[in-house]
């Protein structure tokens, strides 16, 4: 992979993560805000709460996990494979 290649996959996995982070914060608001009307109750706590803590670093683990299987890439940060090579 080259220095172009390298940098078009950063700027990748940078824009999937932001897009990530938008997404959190829609549902984040939408579970705070959107469920706040909802007279239900888990362990004396509405369920607003819940599903803006618990539900989001629930959701929040699994983008991540999607995130690193489709979007991330294990790549060398070395500037080219012959210095790679000649380094082992």
């Amino acid at each position: 992979m080259n220095n172009y290649e390298k940098y078009r996959q950063v700027r990748k996995e940078a824009a999937g993560t932001a897009l990530l982070l938008l997404i959190l914060i829609g549902a984040w608001i939408a579970a705070g805000f959107g469920l706040a009307g909802i007279p239900v109750e888990l362990f004396h706590l509405p369920l607003w709460v819940w599903t803006a803590t618990i539900g989001i670093w629930l959701f929040a683990i699994i983008g991540v996990k999607i995130l690193t299987a489709t979007v991330f890439v294990d790549m060398s940060l070395d500037d080219s494979e012959e210095e790679a090579r000649h380094d082992k």
